[in-house]
């Protein structure tokens, strides 16, 4: 089933098993489709199916605090040469509470935890609201395969951050008028929590905006059939729910997503 988030990424990410792709597994992968950024999950199979909530591991490589994945990888092609690619906070910096992501702290997450992105000598850091990220040139064949330095900051007058499970959401930009920022990625990060809060905290924000719900099962029974297909044609030249890719219109677009779903 095509998922209900990104359809028409879902599309493009279909036709990218690559192995340029599957060489860097686990990466944030990017594709521009419609005019716009799209992230997609990186396999060792090079399989890209969309994806916006990712996960990490504070202290992964030995240095407390400090996390170098994941990293982000567009093929070459997918950006124009000689534009530039960043990634900015699109939101404060939040931190799980066992059952939903929270300002880390109550007086406000700038009196809380911040988090510092950093690649070589740029640098930036979360704030009250969305911040300046960096970015960096595109390769000369148009790819893009960065990992950004991420370290987790003590709130002011504390020694060391608390440990936690934080949240990360990220936007990917590129300075070519063309490809619009993407929709914020969410980075569920693990500083020294359970296992048990990380898993907790990464299926609530992968309920939040990677939902499992496929679109192209229009009456709900968990099946694509005839159905739906009826259903769509029912709703021919029209919007609404039979609108799979959400352009104002059910037409042959529409129909091509529900038979790939069948």
């Amino acid at each position: 089933m095509i998922r209900n988030v990104s359809i028409v990424a879902a599309a493009v990410a279909a036709s990218l098993a690559s192995s340029a792709l599957a060489q860097h597994a686990d990466d944030i992968g990017l594709v521009v489709e419609a005019g716009r950024i799209h992230s997609v999950v990186v396999t060792e199979d090079g399989c890209v199916p969309p994806k916006r909530a990712f996960e990490g591991e504070f202290g992964a490589d030995g240095v407390p605090w400090f996390a170098g994945d994941p990293g982000y990888d567009a093929e070459p092609g997918t950006f124009p040469a000689g534009s530039r690619v960043g990634v900015r906070f699109a939101a404060p910096l939040m931190v799980w509470d066992g059952t939903a992501f929270v300002p880390t702290s109550p007086a406000g997450p700038m009196s809380g935890e911040r988090l510092r992105l950093s690649y070589l000598s740029l640098a930036a850091t979360s704030g009250a609201g969305p911040a300046p990220g960096v970015d960096l040139s595109v390769q000369a064949d148009g790819g893009w395969h960065i990992h950004p330095s991420m370290e987790l900051l003590a709130a002011p007058g504390a020694v060391e951050p608390d440990v936690g499970v934080y949240l990360v959401q990220l936007e990917v930009y590129s300075t070519d008028a063309s490809s619009a920022a993407s929709e914020p990625l969410w980075l569920v990060m693990n500083a020294g929590a359970s296992e048990a809060e990380h898993e907790a905290a990464y299926e609530f924000a992968r309920d939040a905006v990677d939902p499992e719900d496929c679109a192209a099962d229009l009456n709900g029974d968990l099946a694509v059939d005839g159905n739906d297909l009826g259903l769509l044609l029912a709703g021919w030249g029209n919007p609404g729910a039979t609108d799979l890719i959400a352009d104002g219109v059910t037409d042959g677009n529409d129909l091509g997503l529900l038979l790939a779903a069948w």
